[in-house]
């Protein structure tokens, strides 16, 4: 797997604009033989390693009569990038946060209209700093830089948006933005470990667990102190248009992820093997499978707090629209889950 940085910012305004351009031509024809995902780093994505290892893809569309059907997996630095692969055709699937695809449903759907097809895990993270006079969010000062996947829009900030709220009023709801700096997981671990002006990181699983291990890193705050339901830690989301006319592909995709998911959930320490083969990631599968059996963890298509994000970012102007259920987010396949 390639890990895809953006040299440039993206935005999803020019993605639309090109959409709208190019929509006036010849429809792309249908996605038969090509699925591409993109992932990001981290714990919660190891169904997409399952699906990637077992080619469980591959099997589900022969079953199916799709014929060879090749999958692919690449992963990017943050959501924002994979939302502009999205508009632009680039990929078929994003998995990334709950914040990042609200962004895009609100601003795409007179456009491309996108939803999405299901959760896939809700594993807590944490915001942990290595700066000895941080002990709560009333200690942090201008002097905090905090690492997380994408300022602004990424669940981490929103979910830091929602602490400021809490604190100082909703005028006062970016209050730590400007603290905060855009990086990929493994890279917000590396550069608050090394003593660079990154002292902090909201930090998800495995590398929350490996930054802890530092006697110097403690946590400040817990997800499960800001929003007190499991949080989705991604969606799996694509178009309209893809899943209107792949109604064949985009329920092997469905099927092929819950069975991703079953062999997790029958198996961890087997699945963390797996995992680390191929992300060479730096622990034990051991200590993957602890990470795993803690409260909170679970392996899930089922969505988990979608609408307390969307209610939030609506209140603050984040999002324009805001549907009556979190079903309105989502293709039917997935509206007969106890969602929320």
């Amino acid at each position: 797997m390639i890990l895809m940085r953006n040299p440039k910012p993206c935005l999803v305004a020019a993605a639309l604009m090109a959409f709208a351009i190019t929509a006036t031509g010849v429809a792309r024809a249908e996605t038969t033989k090509n699925v591409r995902f993109a992932l990001q780093w981290g714990l919660a994505w190891m169904p997409y390693v399952v699906m990637k290892r077992e080619k469980i893809i591959e099997r589900r569309a022969k079953e199916a009569g799709l014929g060879d059907v090749t999958a692919e997996y690449r992963e990017f630095a943050g959501g924002n990038i994979m939302n502009d692969a999205l508009l632009a055709g680039q990929i078929e699937f994003a998995t990334t946060g709950i914040t990042n695809f609200l962004v895009l449903w609100d601003k795409a759907r007179k456009v491309l209209p996108v939803k999405a097809a299901s959760g896939f895990a809700t594993i807590p993270y944490a915001l942990v700093t290595r700066n000895p006079n941080l002990k709560t969010m009333a200690d942090i000062s201008a002097k905090d830089r905090i690492a997380l996947p994408a300022v602004k829009i990424s669940a981490q900030a929103v979910l830091l948006q929602m602490i400021a709220t809490k604190m100082y009023g909703k005028e006062n709801y970016t209050k730590f933005d400007d603290l905060t700096i855009s990086r990929s997981m493994p890279d917000g671990m590396a550069a608050m470990l090394s003593g660079s002006e990154i002292n902090s990181h909201f930090s998800s699983p495995p590398y929350l667990q490996a930054e802890l291990r530092d006697p110097n890193v403690r946590t400040v705050i817990k997800t499960s102190d800001i929003i007190d339901v499991p949080i989705s830690n991604g969606l799996l989301y694509t178009t309209e248009k893809f899943h209107n006319e792949n109604p064949k592909l985009y329920n092997v995709v469905l099927d092929s992820l819950q069975e991703a998911i079953d062999i997790i959930n029958k198996d961890k320490l087997q699945a963390s093997k797996d995992y680390l083969d191929l992300t060479k990631e730096k622990a034990t599968p051991e200590e993957l499978v602890a990470i795993l059996s803690e409260a909170g963890s679970e392996f899930t298509m089922t969505p988990s707090a979608i609408y307390v994000f969307a209610e939030f970012m609506h209140k603050v102007g984040t999002i324009k629209e805001l549907p009556l259920s979190w079903k309105d987010f989502f293709f039917p396949e997935i509206h007969n889950r106890p969602g929320k």
